[in-house]
């Protein structure tokens, strides 16, 4: 009875090598280019990865795939046909990933992303645009929010997706780092900072601190006196609405701290900070207990554009 099983048994990594997704799109590349630097630059590796991978591949398989020069290379009759195969497979599992994120976004439809000041002037058109890229047929519900507003909309539901510049640490809140700015004071044009160009912590201190309630945005507030040690500055002035006190008090010799990137006008300068090292980020925030079904998508997406556009460089 056991010798009529014959092959049934032969255990799969021997019978079936396992070949890597990764190892199929090096070889397509190296087939293509037929050249090891081309190929590893088209990759965006370096070429010591890529020898050894198409090596391993071969070992795998048993056979030479490539004739190899010093600079060149010639597929065999049996590299002509995995090329072949290989093409065929990784534009399968291509149109698998598409139809899959085509199912979820036909399940969830539209996402609902709660985004706070600044961030709904600034990244959120950036990330936005980048999303409907990705994904054509997602709607997007876009709502702004105080950030301390934006983290409770996405923890009791309301919201899939969070977006606010140092969110509050809170339970059951999971966060994603998207950018980094330096800090920047921010005063009225004819403040004599703007003439000098930048300000030392200590200068700064000296000076009337204008901030928004921690109420509103808990996470900014505690980042802004942890510039000072955690020891709010004698002159700390909290205005609880961006209306004319805040006007009345920047023309009078005051300032307050924002990212780098925070929009403003004609009427504002923003001043830089010497002596910090420490930066603002802004985060992308969902519920730990009920992710939104694309997420790994839209984080992929998400990076893609924080890469390109040098947003975590600082």
């Amino acid at each position: 009875m056991e010798a009529s099983r014959g092959l049934d048994h032969v255990p799969n990594s021997i019978a079936h090598p396992t070949i890597e997704l990764r190892e199929l799109r090096y070889f397509v590349a190296l087939a293509d280019e037929l050249h090891f630097g081309r190929a590893a630059e088209r990759l965006h590796i370096s070429q010591p990865p890529l020898s050894q991978t198409i090596a391993n591949l071969e070992r795998k398989l048993g056979t030479k795939l490539l004739e190899r020069t010093s600079r060149q290379a010639r597929l065999t009759p049996a590299g002509a046909v995995l090329r072949e195969r290989a093409i065929q497979v990784l534009a399968d599992v291509e149109d698998a990933v598409n139809a899959t994120r085509d199912a979820a976004v036909a399940e969830s439809r539209t996402l609902r992303i709660a985004a706070a000041v600044p961030v709904h002037e600034t990244l959120l058109p950036q990330l936005a645009h980048r999303l409907t890229q990705h994904f054509p047929k997602l709607l997007l519900d876009v709502s702004e929010e105080l950030a301390n507003e934006a983290i409770a909309r996405v923890l009791h539901g309301d919201a899939d997706l969070g977006l606010a510049v140092c969110p509050a640490a809170t339970g059951g809140i999971v966060t994603h780092t998207v950018r980094r700015e330096e800090p920047v004071a921010l005063v009225h044009h004819d403040h004599p900072l703007v003439a000098k160009g930048s300000a030392t912590l200590q200068e700064l201190a000296k000076l009337p601190l204008l901030l928004w309630p921690r109420e509103e945005s808990a996470g900014s507030y505690d980042f802004v006196m942890s510039l000072f040690d955690g020891t709010p500055p004698p002159s700390l002035t909290v205005l609880d609405r961006f209306d004319g006190g805040w006007w009345r008090e920047m023309v009078a010799g005051g300032y307050t701290i924002v990212p780098a990137g925070a929009p403003t006008s004609p009427d504002y300068a923003k001043v830089r900070i010497a002596n910090t090292e420490s930066t603002f980020a802004t985060e992308l925030l969902w519920s730990e207990q009920a992710p939104p079904p694309l997420l790994p998508a839209l984080l992929e997406a998400i990076d893609e554009l924080t890469e390109a556009q040098g947003w975590l460089s600082r």
